[in-house]
């Protein structure tokens, strides 16, 4: 090796050795900026940096297993989260699936439609009662003639009407054990998770000697990570990569909030 060559090598091992590693790749996520629990806890534009909510947790444990990648968390009023992902100002939400949302960003799909498999979160919500009220459920609604009291978070989700036209609803904070408010007589009937992803899910403040979950379930919640169009076409290796370690629904996390 002449003397030019040797000199070329040095100084390619010398820059080499100040050029930085592969540089980490941020993921944006947007949230709405009121408490949902037990998916969402805090309200405002602060992230809570304890007990964030289930749906937070989650997510950062997702994040945690794919190599060299950030997270990063902004709270807005729920259209302005999709606005933002709409326009890539923001990287990914957790929504539900429709059709007028396509536009919004990327949904994992499978033979175009979206893949179940790789769906981030689905409970299921059931009625909890009392074992005297629930002898009068017939499977669809109360067979009384007269009106009952549940609670009920913002956002709401719909109910059939028949049952809808029965409820008294009592409006309560996110923060509010639903519970602990069903044994202290404060309401008849109260919504609460009883399956993530087919797997049934029970609390301790859930008594069986005294309470009973009503089947079938009222309402089913699907959420999916959407990602903006700008960051799937940048890192779609990450994109897949989150979506296929969504194999683990991660019941811990919820059971914790959940109780």
């Amino acid at each position: 090796m002449n003397r030019s060559n040797s000199l070329a090598l040095m100084l390619c091992l010398c820059f080499g050795a100040w050029l930085p590693a592969a540089s980490a790749v941020t993921l944006k996520f947007c949230y709405q900026d009121q408490a949902l629990s037990p998916y969402y806890f805090g309200s405002g534009a602060q992230v809570p940096t304890i007990w964030p909510g289930a749906t937070i947790e989650h997510l950062q444990h997702l994040v945690a297993k794919v190599p060299k990648l950030q997270l990063e968390l902004v709270r807005y009023p729920w259209n302005r989260c999709l606005k933002y992902l709409q326009a890539g100002s923001v990287d990914a939400v957790v929504a539900n699936y429709s059709e007028n949302r396509e536009e919004l960003g990327v949904f994992p799909k499978r033979d175009g439609k979206p893949d179940q498999s790789r769906m981030f979160t689905r409970q299921d919500v059931c009625l909890v009662t009392t074992k005297t009220l629930a002898s009068k459920w017939n499977g669809r609604f109360f067979d009384i003639n007269q009106k009952v009291s549940v609670t009920r978070q913002t956002p709401r989700f719909k109910l059939a009407p028949q049952i809808e036209a029965q409820f008294n609803f009592v409006q309560t904070s996110a923060e509010a054990n639903s519970l602990q408010m069903l044994a202290q007589g404060r309401v008849q009937v109260v919504t609460h998770v009883c399956q993530i992803k087919g797997q049934k899910v029970v609390t301790k403040l859930f008594d069986p000697q005294t309470m009973v979950m009503l089947q079938p379930p009222i309402h089913q919640l699907h959420g999916y990570l959407l990602f903006s169009r700008q960051f799937y076409q940048q890192q779609p290796a990450i994109a897949e990569a989150l979506w296929q370690n969504l194999a683990d629904p991660q019941l811990a996390i919820y059971q914790k909030y959940l109780e």
